[in-house]
C-alpha cells in the first residue's frame, strides 16, 4: 500500500487507520530507555501477578468457589495478554517499529481484541453472579452449579474468539478493498477500522455490558449496604427463633464473606472502567473523524491505560481480599499445600 493510499484512508470519513507502526523518526536514546524500563516493569508485574492469582485459586480449596472461577478466567485472560500481546506492543510503542511481519501483526491484533473482550465478558459474568448471590442467597448455590459456571466461562471465550479472530482474519473490520490489516511496507503494521465494525464491537463487547454491569452493581451495593447494617447488629432478625447461636454465627460469617467479595469485585470493575473507557471512546469515534485530530501520544497513552488494568487486578486482590493475601503469602513462602 502506498503512502497516498494511507493518507486517503486516514482522511476518509467512513474508514479509520490505527497506525501500529508510525513512520516517524525513532525516539531518542533517553526516551527509548525510559519507556523500555517502564514497559519491562509493567509486563513483568502483569505476568507474575496474574500467574500468582491462578496458582492461589488452583492450590487452595478455600478459594475454589463460584466467584473465583470467574476470577481465574479473568486472570488467565490478563496473563495471556502479558505473555502474547504486551511484549510486542511495548517494543512497538518504544521503538516505533514493527519487526515481526505481517502474519504476526494480524495474529497479535486478534489476540489483543480477544483478550480485552474476554476480560470485559468475565467481569460481566462476575457482576451477574454477584447479583444472584446477593439478591437470591437461598437459591443461588442450588442453581449455580459448577457445570453451569464452566459453560458460562466457555461461552465467554467462544464469543471473544468469534469477535476477534474471525472478523479480523476475514477482513470484516477493513475497507471493502482490503482483506488484512498488515501492509507490505517495511516495518509496518496497521489496524484498519470501518464504522460498522467499530460501532458493533464497541457496543456489544464494551458499552452495553458495561452499562448492565454498572446497573447491576448499583443494585447489589444497595443490598450489600443493608446487609452490612445487619452484620453490625450481630444478628439476623428473620432467623433468630429458628436457628441456634452456632447456625446464626455461620450464617453471619457467610454474609460477611459475600459482602466483602462484592466490594472487592466492584472495585475491580471500577478500575477496569476507568482504565478502558478512554480507549474505547477514542476507538469508537475514530472512523468518524480525521485521525490526525488525535495525537499519537494520546493514542499510546489510552492504550496502555487499558493494558495496565491487567497489572492492577492482582494488586487489588492483594489489598482488598484477606483470603487472597493469605494464599499469596503461602505461595511466596513455598507453602503451596492444598487445604
Amino acid at each position: 500500500m502506498s503512502s497516498q493510499d494511507l493518507e486517503y484512508y486516514s482522511w476518509n470519513e467512513t474508514f479509520s487507520v490505527t497506525l501500529y507502526t508510525m513512520h516517524h523518526e525513532p525516539r531518542n536514546t533517553v526516551a527509548y530507555v525510559l519507556l523500555a524500563v517502564l514497559f519491562v516493569v509493567i509486563v513483568t508485574l502483569t505476568i507474575l501477578g496474574n500467574a500468582l492469582v491462578c496458582l492461589a485459586i488452583l492450590l487452595n480449596r478455600t478459594l475454589q468457589r463460584t466467584t473465583n472461577y470467574f476470577i481465574l478466567s479473568l486472570a488467565v485472560a490478563d496473563l495471556l495478554l502479558g505473555i502474547i500481546v504486551l511484549p510486542f506492543s511495548a517494543i512497538l510503542t518504544s521503538s516505533k517499529q514493527w519487526y515481526f511481519g505481517i502474519v504476526w501483526c494480524n495474529i497479535d491484533l486478534s489476540f489483543d481484541v480477544m483478550l480485552c473482550t474476554a476480560s470485559i465478558l468475565n467481569l460481566f459474568m462476575i457482576s451477574l453472579e454477584r447479583y444472584f448471590a446477593i439478591t437470591s442467597p437461598m437459591t443461588y448455590q442450588r442453581y449455580l452449579t459448577f457445570r453451569k459456571v464452566l459453560i458460562a466461562i466457555a461461552l465467554v471465550w467462544v464469543v471473544s474468539f468469534l469477535s476477534s479472530f474471525v472478523p479480523i482474519h476475514l477482513g470484516w473490520n477493513t475497507h471493502a478493498e482490503l482483506h488484512v490489516n498488515g501492509t507490505d511496507i517495511t516495518h509496518g503494521c496497521y489496524f484498519f477500522e470501518n464504522q460498522v465494525y467499530v460501532v458493533t464491537l464497541s457496543l456489544t463487547t464494551f458499552f452495553i455490558p458495561l452499562f448492565i454491569m454498572c446497573a447491576t452493581y448499583a443494585r447489589v451495593l444497595m443490598i450489600a449496604r443493608k446487609q452490612a447494617q445487619e452484620i453490625n447488629k450481630m444478628s439476623i432478625l428473620a432467623c433468630t427463633e429458628s436457628r441456634t447461636p452456632q447456625d446464626q454465627k455461620h450464617h453471619k460469617n457467610h454474609m460477611v464473606s459475600e459482602h466483602k467479595a462484592t466490594i472487592t469485585l466492584a472495585a475491580i470493575m471500577g478500575c477496569f472502567s476507568i482504565c478502558w473507557i478512554p480507549y474505547f471512546v477514542i476507538f469508537t469515534i475514530g472512523p468518524f473523524i480525521n485521525q490526525n485530530v488525535i495525537p499519537e501520544v494520546v493514542h499510546d497513552f489510552v492504550l496502555w491505560m487499558g493494558y495496565i488494568n491487567s497489572t492492577l487486578n492482582p494488586i487489588l486482590y492483594a489489598f482488598l481480599s484477606k483470603e487472597f493475601r493469605k494464599a499469596f503469602k503461602r505461595i511466596l513462602h513455598c507453602k503451596c499445600k492444598k487445604r
